[in-house]
């Protein structure tokens, strides 16, 4: 029979290794933060809005990262003193306690749907970037509906696949996506600053459909070079894809090898996203103009064909160069991918771990190591999200409003993190400095979520505010409170366990 303390869980462990080191730790986080994704998808947001009068994106990049510095240290500070499987979730179940546990799991059900439907996105995407830069390599393709959704379900179950076999080799197989993924970002940064700027601007002319020349395009824009209003406005843009997604890290503490990576990866993606995001918007003002760059983004007819990788692509008149870039700016996709297929399973591994979500989920294959039921789980749903996305992603923006849901979540993680401070569990093992830290600073960060949220839900013509995106994730609450209080029932009535206790002990290790 189990102790007393531990009757509650599946199990008196997770069964999980540590298989992440300082860079894995660091990369996961990177991974999760898009920069490739947003450098070539800006367009679509400036197309989107109102004006695009001093809509500067490296101050917006700035100004989005300083809102995102209290949840870098809420995250940082809970991350050293509960590091457990599920990150977030485990933090905010703990907080809220079990009266508040259907809240919970509606929660996380929500943040986990719209996961889901974003690497969905995002599988089909990188399909879609394969045929944005192979006519620049010279190679003209055109794939039908069915082979593009066939493509994307392929590039996912790879990586599940990976992950299957063992964590180390989805970690590892994550980790050297993201890390391509940069030297290609850093190398396309260095072109379009080294090089002539009369060559780039030579360069990407011949880009420009017909009827569209540099000058033409430049003059098209002649507002001012910042505006705070239009910077506030873009802050929602930076929230779906950057600076709020912290959690990865947080997700697969249990697995972090080592002091210095578990206590600092959080820090150190930020300030690696904070810095390649906006030297990139940077490299772009400096080598084309910000009246052209604005100009062009924001023209609808132009930002499916210029955006920082087509630039850089045509801009480093070299073959080799081309290619790498080219296949860079795929495999930032397949980086998104391939954290997501870690942190959502661990998800939904620390929901069985619970008793919430069948127990299967939890299970460890002994001869992998690995949670393969959740892992399969996760691909089944996934694919059915690709196949779905197919058929939408002409109007993909739409789904931007399911992000509200995930700020929604932040949000009241801030607000556990205020209530973490203000209790005395022994398990904490957490000193009156951090509880201070802890205070503020999650204060500050339920502020600037309920901000965005603000913004999210002020302007919906341009954040995807319909009833498809609020319906999806509304519905994806009441089902995870559904589930929750259908489990508790069953679990009290057959096994005599009220899971809802869970909500009030860590989880062991």
């Amino acid at each position: 029979m189990m102790d007393k303390e531990y009757q509650v869980f599946v199990r008196e462990s997770t069964g999980l290794v540590k298989s992440a080191g300082f860079w894995d730790a660091v990369s996961i986080n990177i991974a999760n933060m898009s920069i490739g994704a947003a450098l070539a998808t800006v367009g679509f947001t400036l197309a989107a809005l109102p004006t695009v009068a001093g809509a500067n994106l490296v101050y917006a990049s700035l100004i989005a990262a300083l809102f995102a510095i209290p949840q870098v240290i809420v995250y940082s500070t809970l991350i050293r003193h509960i590091p457990r499987v599920g990150g977030d979730y485990v933090w905010l179940g703990r907080a809220l306690g079990s009266k508040l546990a259907w809240l919970t799991n509606g929660l996380i059900f929500g943040f986990i749907i719209e996961s889901l439907t974003y690497y969905a996105l995002i599988a089909f995407a990188a399909v879609f970037q394969i045929e944005s830069v192979l006519p620049i390599l010279g190679i003209n393709v055109s794939l039908t509906p069915i082979q593009e959704v066939g493509i994307g379900i392929v590039f996912f179950a790879v990586i599940v696949l990976t992950n299957i076999l063992g964590t180390k080799y989805g970690i590892k197989l994550m980790t050297i996506l993201t890390s391509v993924s940069l030297l290609g970002l850093l190398i396309a940064m260095a072109i379009l600053f080294i090089m002539p700027k009369a060559q780039v601007i030579n360069a990407v002319s011949s880009l420009l459909p017909p009827g569209y020349t540099y000058l033409s395009v430049a003059h098209g824009y002649s507002g001012p070079f910042f505006s705070m209003n239009t910077i506030l406005m873009l802050l929602p843009f930076f929230a779906i894809y950057v600076y709020p997604w912290l959690n990865a890290g947080p997700a697969i503490a249990t697995e972090i090898k080592g002091k210095n990576a578990l206590h600092w990866n959080v820090p150190m993606a930020f300030l690696f996203s904070l810095v390649f995001l906006t030297l990139g918007f940077e490299a772009m003002y400096y080598s084309l103009g910000f009246n052209f760059v604005t100009a062009a983004l924001s023209n609808p007819n132009l930002n499916g064909i210029i955006n920082f990788w087509t630039v850089a692509m045509v801009a480093s008149h070299n073959v080799a160069l081309s290619w790498f870039i080219g296949i860079a700016s795929v495999v930032w996709y397949l980086a998104v991918l391939a954290y997501g297929a870690i942190v959502v399973v661990r998800y939904w591994f620390a929901l069985a771990f619970d008793r919430v979500w069948p127990s299967l989920f939890a299970y460890i294959s002994p001869r992998f190591g690995t949670p393969i039921y959740a892992h399969t789980f996760d691909l089944v749903i996934t694919a059915a999200l690709i196949a779905a996305a197919g058929f939408i992603y002409n109007t993909f923006t739409a789904l931007y409003g399911a992000v509200v849901e995930a700020i929604i979540y932040y949000m009241v993680v801030g607000i556990a993190a205020i209530i973490i401070a203000t209790l005395r569990y022994s398990s904490f093992n957490m000193g009156s400095r951090s509880r201070a830290i802890l205070t503020v600073f999650g204060v500050l960060m339920v502020g600037v979520m309920a901000y965005i949220t603000y913004e999210f839900l002020a302007y919906p013509q341009i954040w995807g505010g319909n009833w498809l995106a609020y319906g999806v994730e509304l519905g994806a609450v009441i089902l995870g409170i559904i589930v929750y209080l259908v489990s508790r029932h069953v679990n009290l009535r057959k096994y005599g366990i009220d899971i809802s206790v869970a909500y009030t002990e860590i989880p062991p290790e």
